[in-house]
């Protein structure tokens, strides 16, 4: 079946075009995903609007997010204690200066049930340069199915969840892409 015929088949069951064409667009290879249910947690999120980030404590300014229609968002979920969650803010920081001026937003969510007191000695110590806010009743962790450190999340201009669990070194090739998606 082509792809018109599928699409006009799944209009009738209530399955919009921009889920079907964006879901498992980005190889599972590129996801720290391991077992299917996790993969499959995180693809129920993909091609549906961004949710809500329940956060505060902002450092390095706060993210107003209603102003995040137009640009390309970039959430990365980590923790203090993760070791490649600190390895990655350079990245992090790099992307950001990098992209910005492209419409490149990157927030940083400190969650887990551990060491988010620690957030603001991190955002100093290891030099994020991007706004960062805690998650202290881990309702963003729940709503944006976060089961591991770092957990990439990627939202295109039209504020819908592109990808959800990208490793480190795949970030940068789908912002590239939704960037150049234009306005």
């Amino acid at each position: 079946m082509n792809k018109l015929c599928l699409l006009i088949a799944l209009a009738g069951c209530g399955v919009s075009a921009s889920s079907v064409l964006h879901a498992g667009e980005f190889p599972d290879a590129w996801t720290w995903d391991t077992d299917g249910r996790m993969r499959a947690d995180h693809a129920m999120l993909e091609g549906k609007p961004m949710p809500k980030l329940e956060v505060t404590g902002w450092l390095n300014g706060e993210v107003d997010l209603a102003s995040l229609r137009g640009k390309v968002v970039l959430v990365d979920f980590y923790a203090t204690w993760c070791g490649p969650c600190m390895r990655a803010i350079p990245h992090n920081n790099e992307m950001l200066e990098k992209y910005q001026r492209q419409g490149l937003v990157l927030i940083g969510v400190c969650t887990n049930s551990q060491g988010q007191d620690q957030m603001a000695q991190v955002v100093r110590d290891r030099g994020i340069k991007y706004p960062t806010a805690r998650d202290p009743s881990l309702a963003s962790e729940r709503s944006w199915m976060v089961r591991y450190y770092p957990t990439y999340a990627i939202v295109d201009r039209k504020g819908v969840v592109r990808v959800i669990g990208l490793q480190p070194d795949h970030v940068e090739a789908v912002i590239r892409q939704l960037l150049a998606e234009g306005a």
